[in-house]
C-alpha cells in the first residue's frame, strides 16, 4: 500500500492517469509540477499524456518548477479522503477551490514567473483528474511537519 507522500504514491496515481480515457480528453498536459508537504518536495514532469521522472526533490529546486502545489499536511490528507470518500475531490477540495480559499493560493511559482504559474490554470481539469485517480490507490498517511516558516 502506497505511503503518502511518498514516489510510490505518486507513481501509482501516475500510471493511472496514463491509462485513463478521461484524463486523456482533456488534452496533452506539458508541465514540470511539484507538490510540496510539510518539509518533503516532489516533483512530476507531465510530457503530452506521460507523467515521468518522478522523484523527490531538495526545497530549493522548486524553484526549476512550473509551479508546486503547497498545503500542510493535513490538508493534503483531507483533500484526499475527501476524493476517496465520493471517487473525486468534493467542492471544497477542488484544485481550483483550494487556490482561492488559501490566503496565498494552492499553486505557487517559486520565481514569480507568471507565464510558468498560468500552467496550473491551463492544465487544471487534467491535473484534477490525476488527484481524482488517487481514490483507486490504497494509501497509507505517513505526514511529516508543517514546513518550518
Amino acid at each position: 500500500m502506497p505511503v503518502f507522500p511518498s514516489t510510490e504514491w505518486l507513481e501509482a496515481v501516475a500510471q493511472r492517469a496514463m491509462a485513463d480515457e478521461r484524463y486523456r480528453r482533456y488534452g496533452r498536459v506539458d508541465a514540470l509540477v511539484g507538490i510540496k508537504v510539510g518539509d518533503r518536495q516532489f516533483r512530476m514532469t507531465f510530457d503530452v499524456f506521460d507523467i515521468r521522472d518522478i522523484r523527490e526533490i531538495a526545497n530549493e529546486d522548486l524553484r526549476d518548477l512550473d509551479f508546486f502545489l503547497l498545503m500542510e499536511p493535513e490538508r493534503w490528507q483531507a483533500m484526499l479522503d475527501s476524493v476517496k470518500a465520493e471517487g473525486h475531490a468534493g467542492l471544497d477540495y477542488t484544485l481550483n477551490t483550494l487556490d482561492l480559499k488559501l490566503p496565498d493560493g494552492l499553486a505557487i511559482n517559486a520565481m514569480g514567473d507568471g507565464y510558468r504559474m498560468d500552467k496550473f490554470f491551463r492544465f487544471n481539469e487534467s491535473l484534477q483528474r490525476f488527484f481524482d485517480l488517487s481514490a483507486e490507490v490504497e494509501t497509507t498517511f505517513e505526514l511529516p511537519a508543517p514546513a518550518a516558516d
